[in-house]
Parts: C-alpha cells; structure tokens; sequence
C-alpha cells in the first residue's frame, strides 16, 4: 500500500531514475546543439512518485519534525462528494500528523533532487551557448495530497491534487520575474509554444497564453477547466477566487462543490450540498456553470447536455 511506500533508498545518488533521466536529457542536449539545427526536447522526470524514498544526501534534507502538517488534515468532510475517495476511510496513517510530516519529508526530498539537476540542466543551456534562444517549460501532470483532507494521491479536484507548477522561460521574449496570478490550463502549451516561435497555430482547444503574460488586465478574466471522468464529480471550474465541480449527469445524486477560496483557501467549507443555506449561494453558482458551458460548448464536449440541464446549486 502507498503509506508504506516511504524510506530511505539504498540507491546511490548517482544511480536514482532522477539522476539516469537527467544524465540522459545533459547528453542530449550536447548532441541537439551540435547539429545547430532547431529542436525539441522532453525530460519527463517519474518523481515525486511512488515509492516516496529518496536516496542520500537527499533523504536527509529535511527533518520529519520541521515539516508542517496540513491545515485540513481533520476536515470530517461531511459536506464533500470525496469522503470515501483514495481510500481515505482505511487509509488512517494520511490523517496522522507524525507520519504525514515523515511522508512530507521523503517527498520534499524527492523534488529536492529534480531540483538540483533541473538547475545542472540549465546550467547546460548556459554552456553550450544556446540559452538566450531556446524556450523552456517547467510543469507537472498532478500534485499529491500528502495528507491534506486526511487523504493520499491525486484524481480530485483538491488544491493539493489539481493545481500544479508551470514556469516559462524565453529570454528576451518573456520579461524576466512575470507572474500571472490567475488559473491557467496546460492545454494551452501547445498554442503557447507555437505563438512564441513563430509557428502557425495548430487547431486545438488551447489558447496562447501570450494574452495573459503580456496583459495582466486579460488574466482578471482567465478560467481553467479540469475533468476526471471516473466517478463523483466529473467536471470543475475555477476563477481567482472561486471553485465549482458538477456531475456530467442531470440526476446524479453527487453534491455540487462550490468554494470560495479567499475565504476558504483550504476548501473545508462547501457552500452547495448539504449547507442548509446554499441557495444563497445559487447566482455564484450559476456563474461558475455558465463559465464551465461555455468551455463545453467551445470544445464540443459529449457532457455539455447533461451539464446545462443540471441544476446549478445541485443534490443536497
């Protein structure tokens, strides 16, 4: 099981499938940059994953008894479509404060070590004389709960699981030390790549996000869509501020979600489902659904029916 999947690696540092993917992407780049040809290259590093046991010197970067536990690791979840998700009811070491600051401390380690080859791998741009025109993107497929919720892994539509880094370098092009605080999605790399080097947008569903980095009033407007076609919830939104996730199906009997994430950063308090005042709730909801139909509409979703049928405050 998962839980037991921690530790201290044997491995030697040099030998980790961090350090073997990193090797490989160092090698290819001097090959790449040879040619003196334009190229595309994707280090796709396993970690963070499962089994979280970092190897030495790593292991020992940080201390279990520094590390701080999650402010939602008690939430009873009585208003949530994901009390029994991830195996939160029988996984009990997830809402156990000392062994979550040990699974924390394990993970951290793990990304310590991406961390200092990421940094080698740039340093590698630096030296083959190809950084100042070479684009780079940093960014993960999920994150990992680690206790938040008293639950493990990925699959929800949590903070913890769902909002993931994504960092872009392109000297000269993209300012050095901008931020866009707003929701974006990675559907939109793809476009974003093509419109900073020149090339013809493929059709897809994503949009450069050049409208944003270069227009901090356009990215007050942004949203982001995430899916999970599994059970539960099956579709969120989010804005700035709020969080909303809705079945694909008219009369499911999964609760609605709607968070208010000034006020509830940690998602602990659902407005819709069973709060006896959620219809107070209904025009923000019904804001948020509209945003969510517009995005299925324009992607020409399967679910977009079902969706604009359903209430918008939902089941109880």
């Amino acid at each position: 099981s998962q839980p037991d999947q921690h530790g201290i690696s044997t491995v030697p540092k040099e030998h980790t499938i961090t350090a073997v993917q990193a090797e490989l992407t160092l090698e290819s780049l001097e090959r790449l940059a040879k040619k003196n040809e334009p190229f595309s290259l994707h280090c796709s590093f396993h970690c963070p994953h499962s089994p979280i046991t970092p190897s030495e010197p790593y292991a020992s970067m940080y201390k279990p008894k520094d590390m701080p536990v999650p402010e939602s690791i008690d939430d009873p979840m009585d208003n949530s479509p994901y009390i029994n998700e991830n195996g939160r009811k029988r996984l009990s070491q997830y809402r156990d404060p000392d062994k979550i600051k040990y699974m924390i401390a394990n993970y951290y380690a793990l990304v310590k070590e991406i961390d200092i080859w990421l940094g080698e791998i740039l340093d590698k741009l630096d030296e083959l004389g190809i950084a100042d025109h070479t684009m780079v993107v940093f960014t993960s497929d999920h994150g990992e709960m680690l206790g938040e919720h008293g639950m493990r892994e990925k699959n929800i539509f949590y903070e913890g699981s769902v909002h993931i880094p994504l960092m872009v370098r392109f000297p000269g092009r993209i300012k050095a030390g901008t931020v866009v605080n707003a929701p974006v999605s990675q559907i939109d790399l793809f476009s974003t790549i093509q419109d900073y080097l020149g090339v013809r947008k493929t059709d897809s569903d994503g949009e450069s996000l050049r409208r944003y980095i270069e227009n901090p009033l356009a990215a007050k407007r942004a949203y982001a869509v995430s899916e999970w076609n599994w059970r539960g919830p099956v579709q969120m939104v989010r804005t700035s501020g709020w969080k909303y996730f809705i079945p694909n199906t008219a009369d499911s009997k999964v609760m609605n979600v709607l968070y208010d994430l000034k006020n509830d950063p940690h998602e602990m308090n659902n407005l819709l489902g069973n709060n006896p005042k959620s219809g107070k709730y209904r025009k923000q909801a019904e804001y948020m659904k509209d945003l969510l139909v517009q995005w299925l509409e324009k992607t020409e979703s399967p679910h977009l029916s079902e969706v604009r049928k359903r209430d918008a405050v939902g089941a109880g």
